[in-house]
């Protein structure tokens, strides 16, 4: 499924859904108390650093980048997430100071 695009943002890289996305596959069978030992974020931005952007600025931009990550770099996106799973897996989180959204 093509996500729909927030018009509230003017652009969306696209290879962060499908790093989410792959995040959620890989970790599905997880248990609980193995899922929360585990920092998303960390998780996410070790992957999206080994992988190339694929910004859209519009719906129809949206399902062209979505449809060439599903046929160009799919088993890169499974890669870089497992190795990304690796890597925050060997380091201890120690807590860290989210970026304030507003």
């Amino acid at each position: 499924m093509v996500p729909s695009y927030d018009i509230a943002n003017s652009y969306k890289n696209i290879m962060e859904i499908l790093v989410d996305e792959e995040i959620d596959q890989q970790t599905c069978d997880w248990s609980l108390e193995e899922a929360q030992q585990i920092n998303r974020i960390e998780v996410a931005a070790h992957a999206l650093n080994h992988l190339p952007p694929l910004y859209a600025s519009s719906q129809e931009g949206v399902t062209l980048q979505y449809e060439r990550a599903q046929q160009d770099y799919l088993q890169k996106i499974t890669t870089a997430v497992s190795d990304a799973l690796a890597a925050v897996k060997q380091i201890p989180w120690k807590g860290s100071t989210p970026f304030d959204v507003r």
